[in-house]
């Protein structure tokens, strides 16, 4: 009784769990469901970090990556997002290449990830790692079908080949993005980007022509953001410092990145020296040692990031291998397990033929016996009841069961002689039976018919069912 209680105990436990995980699973469910409902319609970010992570907790085991990885991806994606935006971009890295391996289905996803690595690696100054994830964003967008992702990240591409001084697969891409005609946003991001391709190469008349392209097709004074810092350097680098003043005043009155504010300070320092301002060159001076400080700072926390992706790249599914090893070890399990009922089923298959073989044995001794007294039926087994007189002894119950199917009594006195001499041919039977032979044939036709089987069978039946009575 012990043992039952324990095994019931047990089975309960389990239940409760299964039961506790499916709720867990579903509300994992629902938080993600969320999440993408605000990013589709709204545009927003969901920012309920402590159901993000329980999403993951939830999800983050073989079940879930197996089952759930949709789920699974888009929490680490979204965790990530929250996490870049608090400015933790290594703990935000962690997610993102989390997000990456869970291989989420949907390509636009996936090419958001990819994009959000990318982008970790742009400002970390990685140009070879932003270029390759960028890469892979923009098959994952091209797979998706859908433009506005696909061309825009075809600039992204076209960027981080210029940046690497690879002119030529830079202008292949942009004669490719040139062909998308989206709006005015992506024609001024279109604009931004031709303007790079000739900065980098020292064109910079033509690097300003496009420059300004971009600045007058932004809608929104932050879209304005990027171009102003490129038409700040290229005057710097022209030291045409006059005509990159104005930029300069704009980037430190809107940013707080330090690496844009060292590169704006540095431009009022020139002016203020050109004008002999002293207190204003000091001011700039210290101003911009303070974001030095901060660029310091804020490479450390991208390193960290970097070493993370760089891992990544080298190793993009560490458990891979953990994994097929894992499922190599069930599959030998299984196989072992399947080897192990079929050795058992062989077995007793052995020794069933076996018993069969010692039964056919004693069962032939016996009818041998039973010849060897009686060569040929006796004239009186034409009466059934001198036959079962005789014979009853020593077929054991053969004939009482012969007798539940009905038969006549000259047809229990036929199956008899059947069984007892099977080697009898049609005319000694119809000796025996004092009919014809024809008159034989169809009498053990009707015999096979009224026991429901078929006439060649009839001996066989009948030898099976001495078996049984064994």
């Amino acid at each position: 009784m012990q043992p039952v209680r324990h095994l019931t105990y047990l089975l309960l436990c389990l239940l409760l769990v299964s039961c506790d995980y499916c709720t867990r699973y579903q509300e994992a469910h629902a938080t993600i469901a969320i999440a993408d409902s605000l990013d589709q319609t709204e545009h927003t970010l969901y920012d309920d970090t402590a159901a993000l992570q329980q999403a993951i907790r939830t999800l983050d085991n073989p079940f879930g990556r197996l089952f759930a990885h949709d789920q699974l991806g888009k929490a680490h994606y979204y965790m990530g997002r929250y996490l870049s935006l608090a400015d933790q971009i290594t703990q935000a890295a962690e997610h993102y290449i989390a997000a990456d391996r869970a291989q989420i289905d949907d390509p636009i996803y996936r090419g958001r990830i990819n994009s959000c690595l990318a982008h970790i690696s742009k400002q970390n100054e990685s140009d070879s790692l932003a270029l390759i994830f960028f890469i892979r964003a923009n098959e994952a967008f091209k797979a998706s079908g859908k433009d506005w992702y696909y061309a825009h990240t075809l600039l992204d591409v076209s960027e981080f080949h210029t940046y690497l001084h690879h002119y030529s697969q830079a202008d292949s891409i942009l004669r490719i993005a040139q062909s998308y005609q989206l709006d005015n946003y992506y024609l001024a991001r279109y604009y931004e980007t031709k303007g790079l391709y000739f900065y980098e190469q020292l064109q910079y008349d033509s690097a300003l022509y496009y420059f300004h392209q971009a600045l007058s097709l932004w809608e929104y004074e932050e879209d304005k953001f990027y171009t102003y810092k490129k038409l700040m350097q290229v005057y710097l680098d022209m030291d045409d410092h006059a005509s990159a003043l104005p930029y300069a005043q704009i980037i430190v009155e809107q940013s707080a990145d330090p690496n844009d504010l060292v590169n704006a300070y540095y431009c009022l320092m020139q002016d203020a020296k050109a004008r002999g301002d002293i207190n204003k060159l000091s001011a700039y001076a210290h101003a911009r040692q303070d974001a030095n400080e901060l660029l310091m700072q804020s490479v450390g926390n991208y390193n960290g990031a970097q070493t993370l992706l760089e891992e990544h790249l080298a190793n993009p599914y560490p458990y891979r291998w953990a994994w097929i090893t894992l499922l190599c070890l069930i599959v030998a399990c299984l196989l072992l397990v399947i080897a192990i009922v079929l050795h058992r089923r062989y077995a007793a298959r052995r020794l069933q033929v076996a018993h069969h073989q010692i039964e056919d044995l004693s069962i032939s001794a016996q009818l041998s016996d039973i010849r060897a007294t009686y060569p040929r039926p006796r004239k009186q087994w034409n009466d059934y009841n001198e036959l079962k007189k005789d014979l009853e002894p020593q077929l054991h119950d053969w004939l009482s069961q012969l007798e539940t199917y009905q038969l006549s009594n000259r047809e229990n006195v036929f199956c008899t002689y059947m069984l007892l001499y099977p080697n009898a041919s049609l005319e000694d039977l119809a000796d025996w039976m004092h009919y014809s032979a024809t008159g034989v044939s169809t009498f053990k036709r009707r015999i096979a018919q009224k026991i429901g089987i078929p006439n060649r069978e009839l001996y066989q039946f009948l030898y099976e069912m001495l078996q049984s009575e064994k």
